[in-house]
């Protein structure tokens, strides 16, 4: 028979193996066409299995063969390929997160919101998705208060991505709390303004102890 040669076909992942594609390439013999002056002809495939390439994409090149009613055979070859060039649909991007400071960086609610990932979500068609972030420290705004901005990256097994940016804030709103309130002094009269007894009661604050979760505490008076 003389042959009009098959053609190669690549389609978009549909992560369910692209079976409508394929059994349509292979039904239309990749496109091959074939002709027989001496009767008609009759055509089969050696198409077994796709390979097993990123996600479920994949490709099988499979041999065409036109055969004449006398068993005489011509064949031509022609390569089916699933590819995946889809980034990962972001469904819910990264949200910002702010936080009450409680000292030491607020280390649990910042591992917590960077292993949701910022609350982002992503699907894909073809594959599983690893998400990975770019987070190294907080940038210091005041005592232990600070933030960062953080880009999550959603990546499929075939190296699409698809991004989304957030930001996590400590912040201090809370007043240092006092632990012991300053206490009033009286001192006897030295004839000089007892000014060493006054400069104590300053300088201790009058006595009072306060403590902060966020930082260190300056006085004034």
């Amino acid at each position: 028979p003389a042959v009009m040669d098959a053609m190669d076909a690549t389609v978009e992942c549909d992560g369910a193996g692209n079976g409508v594609d394929l059994d349509a390439w292979l039904a239309s013999n990749g496109g091959a066409s074939a002709t027989d002056v001496c009767g008609g002809v009759t055509w089969s495939n050696d198409f077994d299995a796709l390979s097993d390439d990123c996600g479920a994409t994949g490709a099988a090149t499979v041999t065409f063969t036109a055969t004449d009613d006398c068993g005489n055979a011509t064949s031509t070859t022609a390569t089916f390929t699933i590819e995946d060039t889809t980034a990962p649909v972001l469904i819910e991007p990264a949200v910002n997160f702010t936080s009450e400071c409680a000292g030491e960086g607020n280390q649990d609610a910042l591992n917590i919101w960077l292993d949701a990932n910022g609350g982002a979500e992503a699907e894909d068609a073809c594959s599983a998705i690893v998400w990975t972030n770019n987070f190294e420290s907080l940038d210091t705004i005041c005592g232990f208060a600070g933030s960062a901005e953080v880009t999550f990256v959603a990546t499929d097994n075939c190296g699409n991505e698809t991004s989304t940016t957030a930001t996590f804030t400590i912040q201090d709103t809370t007043q240092p709390v006092y632990v012991e309130q300053p206490q009033n002094l009286t001192v006897e009269c030295d004839g000089n303004g007892n000014e060493d007894d006054l400069a104590n009661w300053l300088d201790n604050q009058g006595g009072a102890v306060v403590e902060d979760a966020c930082g260190s505490i300056s006085w004034e008076i």
